[in-house]
């Protein structure tokens, strides 16, 4: 496909959950799945923003003629998410993290940034609106086909989660309503569906290493804009498998190829990604409409001082290198930082002197799968855990060789400190005593079998190559 003669211009939303309690309350960030304490019932109506009109997406909403039903909890929400409570100040560790990731895309970082109201009435707001500010524009991010604008950086508040839905109404919990979240959209640069992939990975990755951001499914979301020459822009919302985004940028370019033939009618509009890649109408897409300035919150004045002085994390490809020159894999490196568990395991390197990192990372990754393989049982050990074992490892208490038959001990329930007793590492006069003794009890075994058989009997008490050392 000639991208380049059909005009294909692409860019992308991504929408990145900071890890902090939420905007505008005190109400900690935390997705629940226990029963809500208690539920409410609200309607909600379209109303003009600055421009005077109606957001067309919003009367779309309101013609559905839905109520709404909200679940939420009284020890992690409060009444700034029932809307029943003017806003808080804004979360400062959340606009300093906005104000960062501005920062490391080469932003213009504004002097004040106003919050504005805009407006949803699909229910996701109990306001009838989300809250968000702009911090920054017109920056840039690198990529190997060429560098792509940022057009802005938005700091604002997630919405809440649909958890049921019937002809007459739609249910949603409160938990997610209010979460700080990062918006950056960058200018339709893009002209490969592959850009547009690696687009969405170096972005990732750019908010990953700042250390503030939320990780696992649904902490981040992207959606892509397509359009081809002879067909308005396109908007294919919540793209969650970036493997599945090239497909999904060539599926909606088939589309609107054929729909320009067809000679429909052609409007902007938001699609939904169906689970074979393709899409389907959702609604039209908003405007400019849909925004007013927010009035529970004073303007925001950014202090510029505060932001030349924040320092620039170290990249993710530096992290490998860094990975790479402790003795770890290229592979290993690359799957450490790849990881949820990045900055957890990034602190074990620091935290145990005495341990290999590759031993550390190698132990993390293959831990869960090897116990499975020894047991049949699937299981997964906490981050404490790891810390525990490993911190017996870097003083000596247990041999790396016992590692493995900690963690299948620990699977069956078993106390760490009675697993520690079985596998004591022995200094190395205790080594000696303990070869002698087993000497005597097989002497009878032939000499090239011997070393095998105390080998084995002394496995996870000390390193084999002391073992082989001490029997010569």
């Amino acid at each position: 496909m000639d991208y380049a003669k059909l005009g294909l211009k692409s860019g992308i939303e991504v929408h990145q959950r900071l890890d902090t309690h939420k905007l505008y309350c005190e109400c900690p960030s935390v997705i629940r799945t226990d029963t809500p304490s208690f539920t409410i019932k609200r309607e909600l109506r379209p109303l003009a923003g600055e421009t005077g009109k109606i957001d067309p997406a919003a009367l779309f909403e309101k013609k559905k003629r839905k109520f709404y039903i909200y679940e939420a909890y009284s020890d992690t929400n409060c009444l700034v998410e029932l809307d029943e409570e003017p806003p808080h100040p804004i979360n400062q560790e959340a606009l300093s993290t906005a104000l960062l990731i501005a920062k490391m895309l080469h932003c213009e970082i504004l002097d004040v940034a106003q919050v504005m109201r805009k407006t949803v009435v699909n229910g996701s707001n109990t306001s009838g609106f989300q809250r968000t500010a702009l911090i920054g524009h017109d920056g840039f991010v690198e990529t190997s086909f060429g560098k792509v604008g940022i057009q802005n950086v938005y700091l604002e508040e997630d919405a809440a989660r649909r958890t049921a839905e019937t002809p007459e109404s739609v249910t949603f919990r409160l938990d997610r309503l209010g979460i700080s979240e990062v918006e950056i959209a960058t200018a339709p640069d893009c002209k490969t569906p592959e850009q547009v992939k690696e687009l969405a990975e170096t972005l990732g990755m750019l908010l990953r290493s700042t250390g503030k951001v939320m990780r696992g499914i649904g902490s981040i979301t992207q959606d892509v804009n397509v359009s081809i020459t002879g067909h308005p822009r396109v908007e294919l919302k919540g793209v969650q498998e970036l493997p599945h985004m090239p497909e999904i940028v060539k599926k909606e370019i088939e589309r609107q190829q054929e729909v320009i033939k067809k000679g429909e009618k052609i409007e902007q509009h938001v699609r939904n990604i169906l689970p074979d890649l393709s899409s389907k109408f959702l609604r039209p897409i908003t405007g400019a409409a849909r925004m007013y300035p927010e009035t529970d919150i004073p303007l925001i004045k950014i202090d510029k001082e505060r932001v030349a002085r924040m320092k620039i994390p170290e990249s993710f490809k530096d992290k490998e290198n860094k990975f790479i020159k402790l003795g770890l894999s290229e592979d290993l490196a690359k799957q450490v930082v790849h990881d949820v568990r990045f900055s957890f395991i990034e602190s074990l390197f620091s935290k145990f002197k005495n341990v290999k990192p590759s031993v550390i990372a190698s132990a993390i990754f293959s831990t869960e799968s090897e116990v499975k393989r020894k047991t049949g049982k699937e299981v997964k050990f906490a981050n404490e855990q790891y810390d525990e074992v490993l911190n017996l490892l870097d003083k000596g208490k247990v041999a790396k060789e016992a590692l493995l038959d900690v963690f299948i001990d620990l699977s069956k329930g078993e106390k760490l400190d009675d697993i520690t007793k079985k596998f004591v590492k022995l200094s190395d006069t205790d080594l000696k005593k303990e070869i002698e003794k087993l000497k005597a009890q097989f002497k009878d075994i032939p000499k090239e079998k011997l070393q095998g058989v105390i080998m084995g009997k002394l496995r996870g008490k000390a390193e084999p190559k002391k073992i082989i050392e001490l029997l010569k």
